[in-house]
């Protein structure tokens, strides 16, 4: 505020002001952390020229200042303290921007991690076993023929992978069939033999924003990814409810849980903080519950304007 009236005093007194917009970049990022909307930020400004102007004015009168300067003094007003408000949207908006470059990359990242860890390691397996084929071709036929069956079924296994990451790569893909077809065809394609699996819907998912259902996908879809990798689990269940103006859903598993406390980035910090920030990039809460040998749940909550 100390500022915005030395903006004011210069503008009446012809005197340039000390020091242009030292803290409303930080104000921006600091928004942008706690998913508070340029909309607030506007609504603020307007309150404080509203309870500003009276008090410049009359100020500005008592000490004996004409129109003139009653003009100039509410035009510098209005400016400055918008011109802070533009400032804190461009850093809020270009916070938001690397936020949403970093998921990009987080989900290229384990695109890689999916072809390194099993396409890659299926390929070498398969060519071990084909090698392994050629040596027992020539003295034990039916050996070498094993070899071959394993290598295709290694090389199919390998194939399967692949189909899967390209379907997850095609844009839309969540929206053609829906959040719940989509992570069901997720699950029904990772999850090891024997563990059950299921998705509850609850509400009109068809009402939620596109953006909010491909992020509310990639959310659960991790989660998901890391109860059948890490957890071991038995059942894993996403269930998602729709009411009011935001959508709740989580991930539960029945598996060996872990540590909170103890986590860091080789053990799922990073996962885990990646869906957080997708989370709160879109203003909605991200709870993560675990006890050891006794699970995991994530919740999220997001809020949606209904445009209707």
């Amino acid at each position: 505020m100390a500022t915005v009236l030395a903006d004011v005093e210069a503008a009446v007194t012809s005197c340039p002001a000390e020091s242009p917009l030292p803290l409303t970049a930080e104000i921006g990022v600091n928004r942008a952390l706690h998913a508070i909307h340029p909309v607030e930020s506007v609504k603020a400004a307007t309150a404080l020229f509203e309870v500003a102007l009276p008090t410049v004015v009359n100020e500005l009168r008592r000490t004996g200042y004409g129109d003139t300067e009653l003009i100039k003094a509410s035009t510098a007003l209005h400016r400055s303290i918008m011109s802070r408000i533009a400032q804190g949207s461009v850093s809020y908006a270009s916070y938001l921007l690397k936020k949403v470059t970093s998921s990009h990359e987080d989900e290229r990242h384990r695109i890689a991690r999916e072809l390194h860890d099993r396409v890659a390691h299926a390929v070498g397996n398969a060519l071990q076993h084909l090698e392994l084929h050629d040596a027992y071709l020539a003295n034990d036929p039916a050996r070498a023929q094993a070899k071959l069956k394993l290598s295709q079924d290694v090389l199919h296994d390998a194939f399967d992978v692949i189909r899967h990451l390209a379907t997850e790569l095609r844009t839309s893909a969540v929206l053609a069939g829906g959040l719940q077809v989509a992570l069901s065809d997720y699950l029904d394609a990772h999850a090891p033999f024997g563990v059950l699996h299921h998705v509850t819907v609850e509400g009109d998912v068809l009402r939620l924003p596109s953006e909010v259902v491909e992020e509310l996908y990639l959310v659960l879809r991790e989660a998901a990814r890391n109860a059948l990798l890490h957890a071991a689990p038995q059942r894993v269940g996403i269930e998602i409810s729709v009411g009011g103006n935001q959508v709740r859903a989580s991930v539960g598993d029945d598996g060996c849980g872990f540590d909170l406390a103890q986590l860091d980035g080789s053990t799922g910090g990073i996962g885990l903080e990646s869906m957080r920030e997708r989370v709160e990039l879109l203003g909605g809460t991200f709870i993560a519950a675990s006890s050891i040998g006794e699970g995991t749940t994530v919740t999220v909550t997001l809020p949606w304007l209904d445009a209707a």
